[in-house]
């Protein structure tokens, strides 16, 4: 098994996104879909090689038809496939939502202490912006590490280091954290956010800096964190033609 140098970023309500991969490389998730496949370091599978296995198996042949009629299976409608189906993938109503909508009882007194501190004096809100909880864009917040993001993509300072701002939906269910999962745990974030980043570059977010956060702050502020996570149903694995 290769490790590698990036954390796999979440499909959680990609179909909001307007960019993919953690350096926005991608600008659809059709783009997005096809990527992992081919990557040498992740499956290896030339996209030739793929559809001519996609076409060999009859099974494939009727299923296609049906979604994509008049389509030939190639890697464009192949993309389409699995793009919709990523759009399916939407958290659902969480704690935080019924606490929003009126429930008093939703969350707890230290979750609404800690989205207090998630406006306020952590700045979190700064950047995990909106209903998703991200403003959809790019910042350099500090990461130990020689990978320039959205940098290697754009010549401009303030992308240099800068990755994508991930939803915070369901955050708990998704450890190891940051890019390249340097945090272990939700403690470790918050952590690395209370001593404003490890990376003191010209790049830098001006949004980082220290925070000085009380042990019972950061309690909080996690507490509100778990707030974000729906009960949502499990993903039924098809029985797949063979």
């Amino acid at each position: 098994m290769k490790q590698l140098g990036r954390h796999s970023p979440t499909i959680l309500n990609a179909a909001w996104a307007d960019l993919l991969f953690w350096d926005g490389r991608a600008d659809s998730l059709e783009g997005q879909a096809l990527g992992p496949i081919a990557s040498p370091g992740e499956m290896n599978m030339p996209l030739e090689q793929l559809m001519q296995t996609v076409n060999s198996i009859p099974g494939y042949k009727p299923l296609f038809d049906r979604a994509y009629p008049g389509a030939p299976i190639d890697a464009k409608t192949l993309a389409r496939a699995i793009a919709t189906f990523e759009r399916t993938v939407v958290s659902a109503q969480a704690p935080f939502d019924k606490w929003i909508a009126g429930d008093q009882n939703a969350i707890s007194d230290s979750s609404k202490q800690g989205f207090d501190l998630f406006n306020g004096k952590a700045h979190c809100s700064q950047c995990h912006s909106g209903w998703n909880f991200t403003d959809n864009g790019f910042h350099d917040i500090g990461v130990h590490g020689d990978d320039r993001g959205r940098g290697a993509k754009l010549p401009l300072e303030a992308m240099q280091f800068a990755f994508k701002t991930p939803t915070l939906r369901n955050l708990e269910l998704r450890a190891p954290f940051m890019h390249d999962g340097s945090a272990e745990n939700l403690d470790g974030v918050i952590a690395f956010y209370d001593r404003g980043g490890d990376e003191k570059r010209p790049s830098l977010a001006p949004e980082i800096v220290p925070l000085h956060l009380s042990d019972i702050e950061k309690t909080d502020l996690i507490a509100f964190l778990e707030t974000l996570t729906s009960p949502d149903s499990p993903v039924e694995i098809p029985l797949l033609p063979r």
